[in-house]
């Protein structure tokens, strides 16, 4: 495929604002799905974004970064697996493979990041004690701008070398090699959605869980259509909850007077 000069432009500025909104103004785009989407939009293949992107959001359920740890970046991986799989031409299955390991690479990346910070954070601190605000503020900007660079920076390495690069190991790559990977992509769904099971009250809602697992296997309904569903029925027991609970406050408040 070839690139143009404003889709690598775009996607470089992606790059550095991803890692700044999920630390700072939070607007969503942080997210591997939305991510996926993005860069699929930007490239013409906004499928194969999705697809990705989807996959790398099921294997973020359940995993948040508590007391400043460090965790995959995912959101990251889903930006540049998107990006080199549609360059490159190759299926989203070999997108996600590739990603894995540069999400659990930006967890090192995170690490550096945090421990550069302190500097400034103890130098803005000093400042503080002298009354010197500028700079403060100075020690703000610096800490802003290593976090863009912690997923700017591979990115932009990325688009620069990434595909070119791709593509040469792919050649020299045996076919069997190639088709695993491809089959370890297309088990990552299902690991997904495994963790995102094990996180859910299933003994709870099994009955539900089974209702959707016929849809979706015997009525061969897309996911979209399950999702619709299930939230139309989630509305309607709502509802009735909402009416059941208003006819006992009712009663209770008949009884009360009496």
């Amino acid at each position: 495929m070839n690139v143009q000069f404003w889709q690598i432009a775009l996607i470089v500025l992606y790059g550095f604002f991803i890692n700044y909104d999920k630390n700072g103004s939070m607007l969503g785009t942080s997210q591997p799905v939305v991510a996926g989407f993005l860069v699929g939009l930007i490239l013409g293949d906004i499928n194969t974004g999705l697809y990705i992107g989807g996959t790398l959001q099921l294997m973020t359920l359940g995993i948040s970064s508590f007391g400043g740890a460090s965790v995959p970046d995912y959101q990251t991986a889903a930006l540049i697996g998107t990006y080199i799989a549609i360059t490159t031409g190759q299926k989203a299955a070999i997108g996600i493979t590739l990603a894995i390991p540069v999400a659990m690479l930006m967890v090192e990346l995170d690490v550096l990041k945090w421990t550069v910070n302190i500097y400034f954070q103890n130098r803005a601190e000093r400042y503080a004690d002298e009354e010197k605000y500028n700079k403060i503020e100075l020690m703000q900007l610096c800490g802003v701008f290593t976090t863009m660079l912690v997923s700017g920076l591979p990115v932009l390495l990325t688009v620069i070398a990434g595909p070119t690069l791709v593509k040469s190991i792919i050649a020299f790559i045996p076919q069997w090699v190639t088709g695993g990977l491809t089959v370890a992509g297309n088990l990552l769904p299902a690991l997904g959605i495994g963790l995102l099971l094990r996180y859910l009250p299933v003994k709870s809602y099994f009955g539900y869980l089974v209702i959707g697992f016929i849809a979706a296997v015997y009525l061969k309904m897309t996911i979209l259509g399950i999702a619709l569903a299930g939230a139309a029925v989630a509305l309607i027991l709502y509802r009735r909850n909402n009416e059941e609970l208003n006819t006992t406050q009712t009663i209770g408040g008949v009884n009360d007077d009496e």
